[in-house]
């Protein structure tokens, strides 16, 4: 749906207040941003996690987008006023809405746009002061439920990219930064991997096509350790870098005894499985150093005993799709 399905007639005055009203916004927001690389260009622990200097906002959300992290909810710098022609507000993000709740806002006069999970809550700003824009999303934030303060960094492309250039004092944040550093590396590499190896040879051999994947298309620091569980029998869907940069994972579907588990609950390996068997292997590296994560995932699969059969067929959407597409 279009946002300007949506517009209000207004007059020529109206709409010279509000490119006036606009310019100066950007103007402050510009001088700003200028300021703060200036004086401190590293991240505090919210703009971490958002993706955003708050002087990457236009200046009277400030408080607005502060209140909504503490809510759960990480909000795009293309919030605000959304565009140079109609004096329309927006909040923007990744953020989910269940039913009661889209339906207090539209009672407020608030529209919903959703474009594959980018989400922007929207109204026409009849009145151009800042303090009554300001009262109105105030009382928009009311409606929204609390998710709890935010903790996981936002993965929107911005903020990956902002989290890539600015630097935090936090040590716990700057080791995250190295890990997210690493795995945007090898997925880079990967990438060029999976490519070249379509182009020479896209016919998978017996393990490729019971993993249900190209060997290339396995990040480096867990692909031994897949292939070697491949070997003992055991039949695995996901690896590596698979819910954030810093945990990693093998999960398929497979069970493991207890005292296995046992004694991988003693290196540190967080073992979890359904009723149905299918087990995820899970620990949080140290460091950020492939070498280490490798050996890691080695020792953990050397812990394994064989199943003295072959490995299953993977069974995912994705291994299906593959088989159909290269066998």
């Amino acid at each position: 749906m279009n946002i300007y399905s949506y517009i209000h007639t207004s007059n020529l005055s109206d709409q010279k207040k509000y490119k006036s009203l606009k310019k100066s916004i950007d103007r402050d927001r510009s001088k700003a941003i200028n300021k703060r690389l200036k004086e401190k260009a590293y991240m505090t622990d919210m703009e971490y996690i958002s993706g955003a200097f708050l002087e990457m906002y236009e200046p009277y959300l400030k408080d607005i987008v502060c209140r909504l992290f503490e809510k759960g909810y990480s909000i795009d710098i293309s919030s605000g006023f959304c565009s140079n022609k109609f004096q329309y507000q927006s909040l923007n993000g990744h953020f989910s809405l269940d039913y009661l709740t889209k339906n207090k806002l539209e009672k407020e006069g608030v529209k919903i746009r959703d474009i594959n999970g980018f989400r922007s809550l929207f109204f026409f700003a009849e009145n151009l002061n800042l303090d009554d824009i300001k009262q109105k999303w105030l009382q928009i934030i009311e409606i929204l439920p609390d998710k709890g303060k935010l903790i996981n960094p936002s993965q929107n492309p911005k903020a990956v990219l902002f989290r890539r250039k600015y630097i935090s004092r936090d040590p716990q944040l700057q080791r995250q930064r190295l890990f997210e550093k690493m795995e945007y590396k090898i997925r880079i590499s990967l990438e060029k991997e999976v490519k070249k190896r379509k182009k020479t040879n896209p016919h998978p051999n017996i393990v490729e096509s019971r993993l249900g994947v190209f060997i290339e298309e396995l990040e480096p620091q867990v692909r031994q350790a897949v292939l070697k569980m491949n070997r003992k029998g055991y039949s695995t869907d996901l690896s590596g870098f698979v819910n954030n940069s810093r945990d990693q994972m093998i999960e398929g579907d497979f069970r493991l005894e207890e005292k296995i588990i046992n004694k991988l609950s003693l290196s540190g390996i967080k073992v979890e499985s359904n009723p149905s068997g299918y087990t995820r292997l899970l620990f949080t590296p140290k460091e950020a150093n492939l070498g280490k994560i490798e050996k890691k995932w080695n020792e953990i699969v050397s812990l394994l005993p064989s199943k003295n059969k072959t490995a299953e067929f993977s069974m995912t959407r994705r291994a299906r799709d593959f088989r159909l597409k290269y066998i």
